[in-house]
């Protein structure tokens, strides 16, 4: 007797979850942007930017919100450091915003990241690499 199988293999398919809404804030102002009484959302790779743009701004360690998920920055720790003490700051924040972007399914990496500092600001300029490997120019100053 012979018996014929069919087997089939079941391929797992994983979705990229939706973004959602997201509404868009303005950090000059430091407010969410409101038009004719509504909260304006923000386009996805505006609520990306914004994502990175918290990311580098928020304290990590600092609110209970995010004690758990690892969010955030220690930059902090980094001001006031000067001279020779620059190329390791960047080294750092760096590494610490590219292990924070590892949070966000959104973001597969970054590349091309540069700061530069003036007086007592300092502004940071990266490139994401999004999931869908299109990329995203973001800057943000500290």
């Amino acid at each position: 007797i012979e018996m014929e199988t069919d087997i089939e293999e079941e391929t797992a398919v994983t979705e990229q979850p939706k973004l959602g809404r997201v509404p868009l804030y303005d950090f000059k102002n430091r407010e969410y942007v409101v038009r004719d009484g509504k909260v304006v959302e923000a386009t996805e790779d505006e609520a990306i930017r914004q994502w990175v743009a918290f990311l580098i701004l928020t304290k990590k360690d600092k609110f209970d919100v995010y004690k758990d998920i690892d969010f955030g920055t220690y930059i902090d720790n980094y001001i006031g450091m000067r001279g020779n003490n620059l190329g390791f700051v960047a080294s750092e924040f760096e590494r610490e915003i590219e292990e924070g972007c590892e949070l966000n399914p959104f973001i597969s990496g970054i590349k091309d990241f540069s700061m530069e500092v003036d007086g007592g600001k300092a502004t940071v300029s990266l490139t994401v690499i999004k999931a869908d490997e299109t990329e995203l120019e973001v800057i943000s100053d500290v």
